[in-house]
């Protein structure tokens, strides 16, 4: 993976693989992303219920299709709330930031006035993330609120979004060709 993480847009033929990723997060990353403890049966409930024409699902991949990292963006009539995972072994690496970006221009585009972030106070990183991009943050005891008001759409954001969308179809489609051709040259290759 190189230094700027691009992101694609998850839609339904990728529910499996978003299971996947939260299925693979720890027991407290699960508590800290969730806000309580939540099993396998819950998370595939989870996910079962997103409805990806409305809501926005964003996710940063590695080169075998794997997520890494992705926001669940549950969006409402004038608002939305992210809900942002990154495994374990890809944090410090511009993921979640680039993903966070990803969503506020996804909701900008979309005539969207605010974001909100609702966690448990304890979940550093997603408190630092929310001040690094500007939300106001309001503890309240053991649970924290952030919130960002988001600026109209623009020809440029509209463009970013455009741009960042076929920049992420485009290496997909190299990185499901690279794997179809792995998978290619391991039928042929003679047995040793």
């Amino acid at each position: 993976m190189n230094n700027a993480p691009f992101t694609v847009h998850l839609g339904e033929r990728d529910r499996e693989a978003l299971e996947a990723h939260f299925i693979s997060l720890g027991s407290e990353d699960r508590r800290l992303r969730f806000g309580s403890t939540i099993g396998d049966d819950g998370l595939r409930a989870y996910v079962a219920r997103i409805d990806f024409e409305r809501d926005g699902v964003f996710a940063v991949q590695d080169e075998d299709l794997r997520l890494l990292a992705a926001v669940h963006i549950a969006i409402t009539e004038t608002s939305a709330e992210l809900g942002l995972s990154v495994l374990p072994e890809w944090r410090g690496k511009g993921l979640g930031s680039a993903l966070f970006a990803r969503a506020v221009t996804h909701l900008r585009n979309r005539g969207l006035s605010e974001v909100f972030v609702h966690c448990i106070t304890e979940n550093a990183a997603m408190m630092h993330l929310a001040r690094k991009h500007g939300m106001r943050v309001v503890f309240s005891g053991s649970e924290s609120d952030a919130r960002l008001a988001l600026e109209p759409p623009t020809a440029q954001s509209m463009a970013t979004e455009w741009l960042d969308d076929n920049h992420a179809q485009a290496i997909q489609a190299v990185r499901k060709h690279s794997r179809f051709s792995r998978a290619l040259m391991g039928l042929f290759l003679p047995l040793r």
